[in-house]
């Protein structure tokens, strides 16, 4: 016999059968007999029962040694399930697996798939694993359940499918005021809700009925953003939510929207000086205001009498600006024109802008022009004598020829002199008025040396009228 000892086998020439070294088989060929001459056979008996076997025993075991076969594994089959099978995205689903197969019962465990990522494993039990997973995008999943095996279990698959719905979405909207004024920044609110565990995201898109207003992207359900509307007028806003992998899309509308000027109010703070001759400057000031927190109102305001008969002269009039930085206050110049004389009411009027209304002034804001005056002097008797009484009268005439006297309100005196002197019992005498001889105020003068007296007659003017004095001699003889 030969020793093959590459192969490691034992080998007999002419024989169709091997015996395996390390690997411990035998194989053999032609029924197991030996074929050749008696000799040969003889030769080879020999061979084969003393020295081969003492040879190959190294390499192999015996012929009639037990051969050990690793036992087949049992085949298996794997049932999956979820419930439910159709979920809301986001919701949990449990994933089933049952392995069924012969023999024992299946051990090991169950690893579950979408594709290549895996969702979740569970150790069997009673042969079933159970585990939960979480679609998080709508849509529709194949699932596969991969069962491991055992020692005793071949490892299998099975699949089912699971079906994710979108979520139903609530959008709510809100503004930050219902009632801006034109060019007021309004913020936009919406909160969207949903029953999911998810949280929605993606954008709200504001809009009107003008079209888009402005878009704001979800965080915490709220998205914001800031709209200014230019108009007056009435507004609805729709916040519509677009969805996203897990959410449907929903909208909503809010309630109406008035955008209105604001509110305005005009006042005269002063005119100053208040009483001024015509042809003289005086200062009007006026502020206007508006709620607090809003911008400061622009725009003209014009200073105009109320009690001049048309056509109204320029210098009687005046218009203040108003800037943004002005604050609502201004002041301009009226100059009564001469002509001119008595109370002269003003009245402030505010054209408003953009965002304020319109507003007119209050209250009586008068600006005192006073009427000019004229006093003379005459005496009765009109020649005087030494140590005789003689009347002194003045005449006091405004250019109204109006009454000036207390009994209308007159507040002006006369008081008498001689040389700057004031004649006693002549000092700030009352005027008295007569149609007949108009404003007038007496004084007694008993002269005391004969001569040439001159006399003055001085008035002392009122709110509503200038001073004036006059002049007068008389020619006392003894």
């Amino acid at each position: 016999m030969g020793l093959n000892r590459t192969s490691g086998t034992a080998r007999e020439p002419g024989l169709g059968a091997e015996t395996a070294g390390s690997g411990g088989r035998h194989r053999r060929a032609g029924g197991g007999k030996l074929a050749g001459s008696p000799a040969k056979v003889a030769a080879a008996s020999a061979l084969l029962v003393i020295p081969a076997l003492a040879a190959v025993s190294a390499f192999a075991p015996a012929a009639s040694a037990a051969v050990a076969h690793p036992a087949a594994k049992q085949p298996s089959k794997v049932t999956v399930s979820a419930a439910p099978g159709t979920a809301v995205a986001g919701t949990k689903v449990t994933l089933s697996a049952t392995v069924k197969s012969a023999g024992a019962t299946p051990t090991g465990t169950v690893s579950f798939y979408s594709g290549s990522v895996k969702l979740c494993a569970a150790a069997l039990a009673r042969a079933a694993g159970h585990c939960t997973a979480v679609f998080r995008t709508a849509g529709t999943y194949t699932v596969t359940g991969k069962y491991s095996g055992n020692s005793a279990h071949a490892a299998a698959s099975g699949t089912t499918r699971v079906k994710a719905t979108l979520a139903a979405t609530g959008t709510v909207v809100s503004v930050s005021t219902s009632s801006p004024y034109p060019g007021e920044a309004v913020t936009l609110t919406a909160a969207v809700s949903s029953h999911s565990p998810l949280a929605p995201t993606g954008t709200v898109k504001f809009s009107d009925a003008a079209g888009t207003l402005c878009t704001g992207t979800l965080s915490g359900g709220k998205a914001h953003c800031t709209h200014a509307w230019k108009a007056t007028g009435h507004y609805t806003v729709t916040a519509r939510y677009a969805g996203d992998g897990a959410h449907a899309a929903s909208s909503r509308t809010s309630g109406a929207i008035t955008v209105a000027k604001l509110a305005t109010a005009t006042d005269i703070t002063s005119i100053s000086p208040g009483s001024v001759a015509p042809g003289t400057p005086s200062t009007v000031t006026v502020t206007v205001t508006t709620p607090a927190g809003t911008p400061a109102p622009t725009g003209t305001v014009t200073i105009a009498p109320t009690d001049v008969a048309p056509p109204v002269a320029a210098g009687y009039i005046c218009t203040v600006k108003l800037t943004a930085t002005s604050d609502g206050t201004g002041s301009c110049e009226v100059t009564p024109p001469n002509p001119s004389y008595g109370i002269i009411d003003y009245e402030a009027t505010y054209g408003g802008d953009s965002a304020h209304g319109s507003s007119v002034s209050t209250g009586t804001h008068e600006l005192l022009v006073p009427d000019t005056t004229t006093t003379t002097v005459a005496f009765s008797p009109a020649a005087g004598t030494v140590h005789m009484t003689d009347v002194i009268t003045a005449t006091v005439v405004n250019e109204a020829g109006d009454n000036i006297s207390p009994s209308a309100g007159g507040t002006g005196t006369v008081t008498f002199s001689i040389g700057g002197t004031d004649i006693s019992g002549c000092i700030d005498v009352s005027l008295s008025y007569s149609d007949a001889t108009g404003n007038t105020a007496t004084c007694d003068y008993t002269p005391g040396a004969s001569g040439s007296v001159t006399v003055t007659a001085a008035y002392s003017g009122d709110d509503l009228n200038d001073p004036s004095s006059g002049t007068g001699s008389l020619s006392v003889t003894s």
